[in-house]
């Protein structure tokens, strides 16, 4: 994969760069797997506040994510959100290949405890790259509010599939966690 260039994009990037990884989002969220546009965007902070990760092949984005730094290097945590590889270019290792770029920079950064709360169908991938999936219990102490929530989305969801009305957003989400 040396046809990869890889950008660190901040706020102070150029806006094509930011426009880019929206468009993976939009690719592999949104059309890809039917999620909402308003849910998948609705809860991003400013874009002068992003640091993520984009990865261009043939001048064309394929792969992002953002990071998300929690206290100091020493004691605190990066999380890596939004992990998104646009449909054509799954399964092809472009994941693997963002993911172990977000987690450099991550390093450069001082932080070497890294999570990762992952769609239910995506844990065999982090396994793969060396994540170790962690119980409801820790996804608890770190996120409460995101787990309360995945408590009645399981319910929810198990009714839908009983129903066999079971949509795109058919998922829970699992922590995965790994340190550098």
């Amino acid at each position: 994969m040396s046809d990869i260039e890889v950008y660190r994009v901040t706020g102070d990037s150029p806006r094509w760069q930011k426009i880019a990884y929206d468009y993976i989002r939009l690719d592999s969220f949104v059309v890809g797997q039917g999620i909402p546009v308003e849910l998948e965007f609705g809860h991003d902070g400013p874009e002068d506040d992003i640091h993520a990760v984009v990865l261009f092949k043939e001048h064309k984005p394929v792969s992002g994510c953002r990071i998300a730094y929690h206290g100091d290097p020493e004691s605190g945590y990066a999380k890596i959100e939004r992990v998104a590889t646009v449909r054509e270019q799954q399964r092809t290792g472009i994941g693997a290949r963002m993911v172990a770029e977000a987690e450099k920079w991550i390093k450069e950064n001082g932080y070497h405890h890294v999570l990762i709360t992952s769609q239910d169908r995506s844990v065999g991938f982090y396994n793969a790259i060396g994540y170790e999936t962690r119980s409801d219990e820790v996804y608890a102490q770190y996120f409460p509010e995101e787990a309360a929530r995945k408590k009645e989305r399981v319910v929810q969801i198990a009714k839908e599939r009983a129903e066999g009305k079971a949509g795109p957003l058919s998922f829970t989400c699992v922590l995965v966690e790994k340190y550098l």
